[in-house]
């Protein structure tokens, strides 16, 4: 059906460098390559299949809750140059509008 879907090495060697690279402060590289996962598990099922992605580079279950509840957190972060946070101040809206 998907026969042009294949495990390829550039996959895995992207998934590598981005665990490797330091894209976090110091203080939260720990989270890096559990959000590298979290990433793994938003592709469907059946892609990771054919790709050759299997649960090993997904989420493991204890990160599970960690990852949500760091997203939760991020999610609360008022941007000002944010687009939501520029749109609540051209109609006359506090920053945090949005975010209560």
């Amino acid at each position: 059906m998907r026969s042009w879907l294949a495990p390829s090495a550039i996959i895995f060697e992207f998934l590598q460098i981005m665990r490797e690279t330091a894209a976090f402060p110091p203080p939260l590289r720990w989270m890096q390559p559990m959000l590298l996962r979290a990433a793994v598990e938003l592709i469907p099922e059946w892609l990771r299949e054919a790709l050759g992605l299997s649960e090993h580079y997904g989420l493991r279950a204890h990160e599970r809750r960690l990852v949500k509840w760091a997203g939760a957190c991020a999610d609360r972060i008022v941007l000002p140059s944010s687009p939501a946070v520029q749109s609540c101040l051209r109609l006359g809206l506090p920053m945090n509008y949005l975010y209560a």
